[in-house]
């Protein structure tokens, strides 16, 4: 016989529990052996060890009755109307598998009229997975959440601060953070200001913002309230400025950053693209974001404050770089829109572009008049672009990366002759400096930075005096030493392509095999941590002088299911 049925005749029980005035038998030895609480007791000098009667307090009867039911037979019936009994009891007694049970019942219960009361559960019982799990919930249902007004304070100010929150605006935020001061002003007016720096006033319409935001009057009279609203103000008026004022208040509420691709050639047609797509992982299919004004290939693409600027390049198919264009745009990630910026001093294509401390780069390439030496750097501050040290001789179809505030430009062409120099930019002194070279000639390749690692990649070089041959082996160099590494070779040869770094590892999208004689739709992968390359995706097309970057987008564009052949959203662009 079990103690279940022991119990149940009241055979051998050596104690009595009393809760709420109600008495319940067992075993000492069972009660011992399933909870701490117990435990401690009865093999203590307490008064209780060796008493028939124990008083537990802060226990209802109810649930002490489904703990003990679960000490003796391993079964427990929960429910949203016995859940706190039962917490209470179990966290009381130190019976942690009832907790476990507990834990797992919450999560999954959670609806949108209870998660803010099992939300408070959660809190009083020190619950982190279930914590952790409300939070989720409400920040993809936030909108959607009864009874806000019972969201503590500090759970308020979370989902407000997070970059996970889904489906509102700014302003939606702002009208929930008011509606819950509203709810209790008299306890809750001293938390406005500490609530309304969550919100990203910046990114409010700036009629929005006069109209509902400056007519509360608790942004009008409380100081740090209206600090925000003047810092949202001072940073709509320096439009060009934007990516160098980057605060928690003006970045993307998103944590959705993908790979990006922008531009190219397309292989048959030889039509060049303006599309910008985003590569949702999820559904494994590229997205249009809004098209560029004009379309690009051989461009320059850079990031500056999840800003994404591109620069230069050509609109018409030309091997010779006859057509390139000084035209710069930027896009907004957090509006979908782009708008252009200063033009270049000079037209070129065929060139790198780095981002250096808040500031462009755009070195060498080519145009009508020829190969190019120069350096321009542009300044969002002022909005224009101004010559610094150029190069001693010119390249073009170089590569190049930042690495610790320097920017290295490996390889490319030099009157015809393709190049393995390294060398390197300080912004700081406007000094040129020459490295060690790379183990092979090449032009047309990419160049990217993995933690201390500057890996230079593919490109093609001269095969006898009238030919191409794709370069697949791969190196990385490391500043300290001044020294190159080889590195696995890539499966197939691409020049001309775009290249990101996404969770630690290199993509090379698109470009032109020159051993098989034609543009590609490939995506390489590279893994770094077991220097390995693999196939992944392709791209919607075959595409050469296509470019690529990581970028946070906001989600909703992220995951949306329409194919890069449709028509994705495209809000015109402005000038």
């Amino acid at each position: 016989m079990g103690f279940f049925q022991l119990r149940a005749h009241g055979s051998l029980c050596d104690v009595v529990l009393l809760a709420e005035g109600k008495a319940f038998k067992a075993h000492r030895g069972l009660l011992a052996s399933a909870s701490d609480y117990f435990r401690a007791m009865f093999t203590s000098e307490m008064k209780e060890t060796f008493s028939e009667d124990i008083e537990l307090h802060g226990v209802t009867s109810t649930g002490l009755e489904k703990v003990l039911r679960f000490v003796y037979s391993g079964e427990i019936f929960l429910s949203l109307e016995n859940i706190n009994d039962v917490l209470a009891a179990a966290s009381h007694l130190q019976v942690n598998a009832v907790m476990e049970f507990c834990n797992e019942f919450l999560i999954s219960e959670v609806t949108l009229e209870n998660c803010v009361d099992i939300g408070q559960i959660a809190n009083a019982y020190n619950m982190e997975s279930v914590d952790h799990h409300v939070n989720v919930y409400m920040l993809q249902n936030f909108n959607l959440v009864s009874d806000f007004n019972k969201v503590p304070f500090d759970r308020l100010t979370f989902l407000l601060s997070s970059n996970t929150l889904k489906g509102c605006s700014e302003l939606q935020l702002f009208n929930a953070a008011k509606r819950w001061i509203e709810g209790d002003p008299e306890n809750r007016m001293q938390h406005a200001s500490a609530l309304m720096e969550n919100i990203r006033f910046p990114l409010v319409n700036p009629t929005d913002l006069i109209t509902y935001v400056q007519t509360v009057d608790f942004m009008r009279t409380d100081n740090a309230c209206m600090s925000l609203l003047l810092e949202a103000s001072n940073y709509q008026m320096v439009p060009y400025m934007q990516p160098i004022l980057q605060t928690p208040r003006t970045r993307i509420r998103s944590d959705s950053t993908h790979l990006i691709t922008l531009g190219g050639v397309l292989r048959h047609q030889l039509d060049v693209s303006k599309d910008l797509r985003v590569y949702d992982e999820s559904s494994k299919r590229w997205v249009n974001l809004a098209p560029m004004e004009s379309s690009r290939y051989q461009h320059g693409i850079a990031v500056i404050g999840n800003f994404l600027f591109v620069v230069g390049g050509q609109s018409n198919y030309d091997t010779k770089g006859k057509t390139a264009v000084d035209t710069v745009f930027r896009y907004d990630p957090r509006y979908n829109k782009w708008i252009r910026v200063r033009s270049l001093i000079e037209k070129r294509t065929f060139f790198h572009l780095s981002a250096i401390e808040g500031k462009l780069y755009a070195v060498g390439g080519r145009n009508a008049a020829g190969e190019l030496s120069t350096v321009e750097c542009y300044n969002p501050q002022h909005n224009e672009w101004m010559f610094v040290e150029k190069m001693q001789e010119p390249h073009y179809g170089h590569a190049g990366t930042v690495y610790n505030g320097q920017m290295y430009i490996s390889g490319g062409i030099t009157h015809d002759s393709f190049q393995k120099k390294l060398l390197c930019y300080n912004p700081e002194s406007d000094k040129w400096e020459q490295k060690s070279p790379m183990s092979t000639v090449r032009g047309l390749h990419c160049m990217t930075t993995v933690k201390e690692r500057l890996y230079v990649i593919g490109g093609n070089h001269f095969k006898g005096t009238t030919d191409y041959d794709d370069v697949l082996e791969c190196e990385y160099y490391i500043t300290d030493t001044d020294q190159w590494c080889c590195v696995a070779p890539m499966l197939t040869g691409q020049s001309d392509v775009g290249v990101a770094v996404y969770q630690g590892k290199i993509y090379v999208t698109g470009g032109y095999s020159w051993n098989n004689r034609c543009m590609v739709d490939n995506v390489q992968c590279y893994d770094p941590e077991v220097d390995k390359w693999t196939k992944t995706f392709s791209l919607p097309a075959a595409l050469g002088g296509i470019r690529a970057c990581t970028l946070t987008v906001l989600p909703n564009f992220a995951t949306l299911r329409n194919s890069s052949g449709n028509t994705g959203p495209s809000p015109s662009s402005s000038n």
